[in-house]
């Protein structure tokens, strides 16, 4: 390996070091031009998110407590049975069912109606409707709907404190006026004290809906749950745009649910009061009848002591009477049952329990009775008779009253059955008292009698005293642990979440836009693009020119643009060194790199230097040098190399520029490759040599023709045109080949078009700082392009400071 390959490949190791070294830095100052964008994406997008705030309808969200308490407790195996019955205790509370009959449409149905909420008053502004509670401007009173099933909405705007307009019709109606129209009457009543300017605008909008509806719009924002399955504390939850209305809404729902379970054990007492009451009316008159026969008897037949006579079997007889009359005294109560349950006008009222029959059976079927009665009441209030729901419990109920019956017919006949083995004992003990006077037996059948009606009444007095105790102590099995409170804050939207939102969307779709546009980039886009994918040295950058002139350098010139082809021309001296007419090989990849326009300017640069200088337009097939110049063309190369000119008769002078000439190419051949390999070619080059201090030999790309290879044994470096935005990078990989194998001689980059949005080195390699494409060096009022920027505007100015300090 030579000295020179050596040092190439320590050069490339030590570049790509220096690369990995600097690749956290020039990513950051790559992608900082792109913070302007990046921030004002973010801004847009947070206003997006203000707008979605300030304009969408806040909802708050009101809780409370309710504490569901059982009517039995478990602290001890000795229950009083005869306290439960007393006050009429119905088990342990089933809070599914509980929370089934908060949310049941009855129910929720009768808050709408005791909160007046079937009428809402909404007022209308600008963007956004407001709803109005518990106060508007005015109140509704309705006459008559036309619709009860689609209620009516109207749409007012108030003209003035006593005035105002229905829907878009012009007619102006007053306040307290009664109001005809769509077949409902109707008359709004403004509120006392209540000014318009406190409304958010004229436009208001009234609508009523039927009770069922209203009730399914709390139904929507009404949550009911357990915390935990050992407690029976029910969490409410009411979700509405206004925090007073979920307040009520809830306090309302939990007296309304205190109130009917109030209700409910009030009207079981009710009826079984009211059967009682009757049962005492028929009693009293039968007792009256039998006390007054007893009477007549005895006065008749003057019978008053005849214990005397009869003691030894009276007493026997006694005790089987007294286990006869407590069996026809239930036998009694069963026929009154069976006559009530038999009495159709009966057939949807309550069975009177706590009789004294003690049958389980029959108890349970009496519950479970009155339980359907109940439900049934509850739902016909808002079903009608013919809906299958109210029909199955129609049905349950004829099953139920039947196996009633049946069961009451079967504690009748055991009842019949003990009383007749009762009547064949008092048979036999009849058969021992036939001695007694007649009279006497007349008389104790009379006071048997007697004796089974008086046990009855007071039977019932009993359970009248009862329920009438249990009724006036009717308590609710629920308390309010936490009234109905809420936060001012509301719940929806949530600020924080749709900020973050918005904030992600205005940082993720500009950088989507950035890594999507970075991805498809396949152009070199900066200096490190270069230096990624060569190892082949750059003399220096080139910014972009404004102007249609290609003739940039010229004498006096404070151009920015000037003096980088000034600094390039000092870079340069330390690639052809010493020697005395170098020749200057400029080329690329393809067409439109800007070869022309750098060869044109270097040639400049190296004349204003005091160098004669010659622009050889080597380029023959797509020659740009002399029009570019807007020069005369003469005779050029490929007359020269045919035998046609003189070199003499090839010169043109330019004459904006001392020292510099042009040879121009002639007429494009049809072999231009061939004419290249001419003998003739180093004839002309070797009289170039003699007359010019410093050639230029502008060639065709490289990447497309074979000419700058042909010419490359004249040459003694080689200025390879690298263009932003132009070149593609995988063509930078073609030059990295050519600068290893030494294709082409002292091979050197020259970055064109470099525009100050990617030169975020400040100055590159060369010159560092001062001169480089708009970096550190542009607006320090070295150069006459500061003067010009002054006159852009404070925008543009901004603008360039920017990319002064973020490139």
């Amino acid at each position: 390996m030579s000295v020179s390959e050596s040092n190439i490949s320590y050069n490339s190791q030590d570049k790509r070091l220096k690369s990995w070294a600097a690749g956290p830095r020039d990513f950051l100052f790559k992608y900082l031009r792109y913070l302007p964008w990046l921030i004002i994406s973010l801004l847009l997008f947070l206003f997006f998110g203000y707008i979605k705030i300030r304009y969408s309808v806040p909802t708050y969200k009101v809780q409370s407590s309710l504490l569901i308490k059982s009517d039995r407790r478990g602290g001890s195996s000795e229950r009083d049975e005869k306290f439960e019955d007393l006050f009429m205790s119905q088990g342990t509370t089933n809070l599914s069912n509980e929370m089934e009959i908060l949310k049941s449409s009855p129910v929720l149905a009768r808050v709408a109606s005791d909160l007046g909420l079937q009428i809402r008053y909404v007022n209308k502004g600008n963007v956004k409707a407001s709803l109005l509670y518990p106060q508007a401007l005015f109140s509704l009173n309705i006459k008559k709907v036309a619709d009860s099933l689609q209620g009516l909405n109207y749409k007012i705007t108030v003209v003035s404190e006593d005035r105002f307009l229905i829907n878009e019709d012009k007619t102006q109606y007053q306040f307290g006026q009664e109001i005809e129209k769509d077949g409902n009457k109707f008359m709004l009543v403004k509120t006392p004290d209540v000014s318009l300017r406190s409304f958010g605008g004229p436009v208001f909008q009234i609508s009523w809906t039927p009770l069922t509806n209203a009730a399914e719009m709390l139904m929507a924002g009404l949550k009911i749950s357990q915390p935990n399955d050992q407690a029976t504390i029910l969490s409410l939850s009411f979700e509405s745009e206004n925090s007073a209305l979920g307040k009520d809404v809830l306090n309302t729902l939990m007296a309304v649910y205190d109130t009917l379970m109030i209700e409910d054990k009030n009207r079981i007492a009710d009826n079984t009061l009211k059967f009682i009451n009757d049962r005492l009316l028929e009693l009293s008159d039968t007792l009256r009848g039998v006390q007054g026969g007893l009477k007549n008897f005895m006065v008749q037949n003057q019978v008053f002591d005849i214990e005397s006579q009869s003691k030894a079997y009276l007493d026997k007889i006694g005790e089987s009477s007294k286990q006869k009359n407590e069996v026809e005294v239930r036998i009694a109560i069963v026929d009154f049952l069976l006559k009530y349950i038999a009495d159709k006008k009966n057939i949807h009222e309550l069975v009177p329990t706590n009789l004294g029959i003690e049958e389980p059976a029959l108890l349970q079927l009496v519950a479970e009775y009155n339980r359907l009665q109940l439900e049934r009441e509850s739902n016909i209030k808002t079903t009608p008779g013919s809906n299958p729901l109210i029909v199955g419990m129609d049905n349950s109920l004829d099953k139920i009253r039947r196996n009633m019956t049946e069961a009451l017919l079967n504690v009748k006949q055991a009842y019949t059955i003990a009383s007749n083995n009762m009547n064949q004992q008092n048979e036999q003990l009849k058969g021992l008292v036939t001695s007694l006077p007649g009279k006497s037996m007349q008389m104790l059948n009379i006071e048997r009698r007697q004796k089974i009606l008086e046990d009855l009444y007071s039977l019932l007095l009993q359970k009248k005293l009862e329920i009438s105790l249990s009724s006036a102590s009717t308590i609710s099995n629920s308390k309010v642990v936490e009234p109905a409170s809420g936060s001012g804050v509301p719940i929806s939207p949530d600020k924080k979440k749709i900020y973050t939102f918005y904030a992600m969307l205005g940082l993720l779709i500009p950088a989507a836009i950035i890594a999507l546009r970075e991805f498809l980039q396949d152009k070199v886009n900066s200096r490190q693009d270069v230096e990624k994918h060569t190892d082949t040295p750059i003399l220096g950058e080139i910014g972009h020119s404004e102007g249609e002139n290609s003739l940039v350098v010229v004498k006096n010139s404070r151009r920015l643009i000037s003096e980088q082809f000034r600094i390039i021309r000092t870079n340069l001296q330390f690639l052809i060194g010493q020697k005395e007419r170098p020749v200057i090989m400029v080329t690329s990849s393809f067409s439109g790199e800007g070869k022309s326009f750098v060869s044109t300017n270097m040639g400049a640069v190296m004349a204003l230097s005091g160098r004669k200088t010659v622009i050889m337009e080597f380029d023959i097939r797509k020659p740009k040098i002399v029009s570019g110049l807007d020069l005369k063309r003469k005779m050029g190369i490929t007359n020269y190399l045919i035998g046609k000119a003189g070199f003499e008769e090839l010169l043109v002078k330019v004459e904006s520029v001392e020292g510099l000439y042009v040879i121009p190419c002639g007429p494009i051949p049809p072999n231009p490759a061939e004419l290249l390999l001419d003998p003739r070619l180093d004839e002309l080059m070797k009289e170039v040599k003699e007359h010019f201090e410093v050639i230029i030999m502008d060639t065709a790309p490289v990447g497309l023709v074979s000419d700058a290879t042909n010419l490359r044994k004249f040459a003694d470096c080689t200025l390879y045109i690298v263009r932003q935005g132009h070149t593609f990078r995988n063509q930078v990989t073609m030059i990295d080949d050519l600068y290893i194998n030494r294709k082409l001689p002292g091979l050197c980059l020259l970055l064109n078009d470099i525009s100050d949005k990617s030169s975020y080195y400040g100055g590159g390699y060369y010159g560092r700082g001062y001169y480089a494409g708009y970096g550190y060096g542009a607006g320090s009022g070295y150069f006459e392009d500061d003067l010009d920027k002054r006159k852009d505007g404070f925008f543009k100015s901004v603008t360039q400071f920017w990319h002064r300090l973020f490139g």
